[in-house]
């Protein structure tokens, strides 16, 4: 059975950009999912113009990945999957299908850093292991306003949204302690931590 990683964090802290990073030691580019590349398989589902996910093959011959919503604009992840789409309970339906399958499955989004019944489910059935990112708030807050290229005016309700988004996390990974491997790291330390559990530096630790 493969492993399901899940980062966490308030908006801005940096989970679409370490998921990226990972997928991208797997091929992965955005130009390259439209050409049919090689090791990259774009799932799509009916009634989506957009990948439901990817499966990428391990770059090293290690268990393939699943990558659950696309990446294919600044804001990526389970949150590009709709309601209609079935939602986080379908995201984690399929994380754990694909858990199941053998293949190591990577998911983020805000609304699933904040959930707990359905991630709990999942951990008891599949395991579960959670990367909480501690990115200081204040830099949570200059990495949205620089994304949303926000006016200065705006910068008091981001804060106040982000304070509130921040302490759901933390709620949520409490709560979850008992059933999930929960780790806090800063965004460097859970890349490498995420490269560890994926395998994909078993290549650089033999050299």
């Amino acid at each position: 059975m493969g492993v399901i990683v899940n980062p966490k964090g308030t908006s801005g802290s940096g989970k679409t950009e370490l998921v990226r990073r990972i997928m991208a030691r797997y091929g992965w580019r955005r130009d390259r999912v439209r050409e049919g590349y090689s090791g990259i398989e774009p799932i799509y589902r009916a009634g989506r113009d957009r990948p439901f996910g990817y499966r990428l093959q391990h770059p090293f011959g290690g268990r393939p990945l699943a990558v659950l919503g696309h990446y294919e604009a600044t804001s990526g992840g389970c949150d590009t999957i709709r309601e209609v789409d079935g939602g986080l309970r379908e995201i984690l339906r399929s994380a754990g299908e694909h858990a199941s399958a053998g293949y190591d499955v990577l998911v983020e989004g805000l609304r699933l850093s904040s959930e707990v019944e359905l991630s709990t489910e999942m951990a008891r059935s599949h395991g579960l292991h959670i990367l909480r990112l501690s990115t200081p708030l204040d830099q949570c807050v200059r990495n949205l306003v620089s994304r949303r290229r926000a006016r200065r005016d705006a910068v008091p309700l981001i804060e106040r949204n982000t304070i509130v988004e921040h302490r759901r996390v933390d709620e949520a990974c409490t709560r979850l302690a008992r059933n999930a491997a929960i780790e806090v790291l800063s965004f460097d330390e859970a890349l490498e931590r995420a490269q560890d559990l994926l395998g994909l530096r078993i290549s650089r630790m033999a050299a």
